[in-house]
């Protein structure tokens, strides 16, 4: 795909040019619902957690200073509201600077109380990681500032707090464009099923101002190069997907971007 014009009006900051995304609702491209309803997805337990997962949720939300974390990320997506694939990382974001490094120190200690092996991958100031391990299941812990923009505030959940839904897929649709990872694709795949992405590009770009339109195309062109084949993309699905389906409608989404930019829309 050719590069920008200099003279096109891009979202965020990577262009230059600050501009919102229009809100009118393109005619030919949408997914999902015309309508939002992110506003009133509250989480759900799908039943997909292995016993290490569980148990490791059970012992953080016992912690002290448990309630200025929620998970967020694959795992929180898939157990809460989507049921579609399995993730094996537990993200406990934060949006108080200061209290990762304590936290994390705490957490270590009432994991290997109840019987996780822990080793510290890193300890820094905004992200720390742990690797965990209970009886043969290894499971990796992260803990990281987020930024305090929000759309909604986390969720309480028997597990602790959860991010909320509005604000996950649009975190969830910034790290497609970030690094059109397969799991990503997959995610937002799923999450396109029933929401609106230009909607939730309004959203990506109100929560980060660095959000470029036309680089978000670029992501949507990189999953052209993925394999057809289901069983080839390395994600443990509990959905069935094609991906040649993603891959058609990744591709009139960015069609659809490439339109409204040429025309000066977006």
């Amino acid at each position: 795909m050719a590069g920008p014009r200099t003279s096109l009006p891009l979202i965020g900051t990577r262009s230059g040019v600050s501009s919102p995304i229009s809100t009118s609702r393109p005619s030919s491209v949408g997914c999902g619902r015309t309508t939002s309803v992110m506003k009133t997805q509250q989480p759900q337990n799908k039943e997909i957690l292995s016993d290490a997962q569980k148990l490791a949720l059970k012992t953080f939300a016992e912690l002290p200073d448990s309630d200025k974390f929620y998970l967020t990320g694959g795992t929180a997506l898939a157990e809460f509201y989507l049921g579609h694939r399995r993730s094996f990382d537990l993200d406990l974001f934060t949006t108080e600077p200061g209290v990762i490094v304590p936290f994390s120190r705490i957490a270590e200690r009432g994991f290997s109380r109840v019987g996780f092996a822990v080793e510290v991958v890193r300890r820094l100031e905004s992200f720390t990681e742990l690797e965990i391990r209970w009886k043969n299941e290894p499971l990796r812990v992260q803990f990281a500032l987020d930024s305090p923009f929000r759309f909604a505030p986390p969720v309480a959940t028997p597990l602790g707090l959860v991010n909320d839904f509005q604000d996950l897929i649009v975190d969830k649709t910034l790290a497609f464009f970030g690094r059109a990872e397969p799991r990503d694709a997959v995610d937002l795949h799923f999450i396109l099923q029933d929401e609106d992405i230009w909607e939730i590009l309004q959203l990506a770009a109100k929560k980060d101002p660095g959000f470029d339109i036309y680089w978000f195309a670029v992501a949507l062109e990189k999953v052209e190069g993925y394999p057809d084949e289901p069983d080839r993309w390395p994600v443990e699905m509990l959905v069935p997907f094609s991906p040649r389906a993603l891959k058609g409608m990744f591709s009139a989404i960015k069609r659809e971007i490439m339109q409204r930019i040429n025309s000066g829309k977006d």
